[in-house]
């Protein structure tokens, strides 16, 4: 662990204690603060976490902060958002959402925090835009948690159909995070070996039922205990780390495209460096032409998205 990295979480829910617990476990923060709103649900946790790290010696301090904390922060992350109870689209919760950023990221800017964002409020896409054109940063500092669980869901569905570890297969999901995601089928590999000499018949049947499961799975767990959050919590972690200690991993994080897979002017997932900068760089893979269609719809979607923010109304 460095000799110093601060982490102010901003949201405490079902998401953020989820990610606080693991973050305290691997021990990348010298010093985590917590904010939230709900000042009981605040305090409850920062102690909670406090017995979790004498029993893991962790060396993490964890405490409960203000928006004052963020002015020699290592990094800020955002894990607030709706109750994913009633979830049925994601993007109901835009506006919510927004709202949300609009009371929170202006103190977090004018409290001198000159870092990298990291968010996984939904519909993160949207959100990261949001993020950006509020609190006025470049764009390279916000980070969204973008198709990363979604790509771990399409690795685990191969991992499981096919027998071989997860760790050894390459898959992933591009777009929205979302209902318009994309599965990258052309590129799906075995440690190099194409998914195609493991699957037989995969024909746009199939990739498109494969697409749904890995949509709908959110859904699933929501159903059956009302949110999801432990896999979205490592996907933060991970993240985290690549920040922190400058990893230069390249995670599908939502980005913001310059002409990348031939759009602009929008945060989507794509492969992308992640280091102490934030996104350093989005990496093009080759995609075939009805994956490129596919993206271009998503792309379409949440720039009309995006107005549903409506942020001029808002400020």
């Amino acid at each position: 662990m460095n000799n110093r990295n601060k982490v102010v979480l901003i949201g405490d829910g079902f998401v953020g204690s989820s990610y606080a617990f693991a973050l305290v476990n691997s021990t990348l923060a010298s010093e985590l603060v917590i904010i939230d709103i709900r000042k009981d649900k605040e305090v409850a946790d920062v102690n909670d976490l406090l017995d979790a790290t004498v029993l893991t010696s962790s060396a993490t301090i964890v405490r409960s902060g203000s928006y004052e904390d963020c002015k020699d922060a290592d990094l800020v992350v955002l894990a607030y958002g709706n109750s994913q109870k009633n979830l049925v689209n994601r993007l109901d919760d835009i506006k919510i959402a927004t709202e949300m950023v609009l009371d929170t990221v202006p103190k977090v800017v004018e409290n001198g925090y000159d870092g990298v964002i990291l968010l996984a409020t939904n519909p993160v896409d949207v959100i990261a835009r949001v993020v950006e054109e509020v609190s006025g940063f470049p764009f390279e500092r916000i980070v969204g948690t973008g198709t990363s669980l979604d790509s771990a869901r399409f690795a685990q569905y191969l991992a499981l159909e096919t027998g071989f570890n997860v760790a050894d297969i390459n898959a992933y999901v591009i777009g929205e995070h979302g209902n318009s995601s994309v599965a990258v089928w052309s590129n799906a590999n075995i440690n190099g070996i194409g998914i195609d000499q493991f699957i037989d018949n995969i024909d746009d049947s199939y990739k498109d039922k494969v697409g749904e499961m890995i949509r709908d799975k959110a859904f699933r767990i929501i159903k059956g205990k009302g949110a999801t959050h432990f896999g979205i919590a490592n996907c933060l972690l991970a993240f985290t780390r690549a920040i922190l200690l400058d990893e230069k991993r390249v995670l599908m994080a939502s980005a913001k495209l310059s002409g990348e897979y031939k759009n602009e002017g929008l945060y989507t997932g794509v492969p992308t460096v992640i280091g102490k900068n934030g996104a350093e760089k989005i990496l093009e893979m080759p995609i075939d032409k009805r994956e490129q269609d596919m993206f271009d719809k998503s792309c379409r979607d949440l720039k009309e998205n995006f107005l549903l923010a409506d942020l001029k109304k808002n400020r």
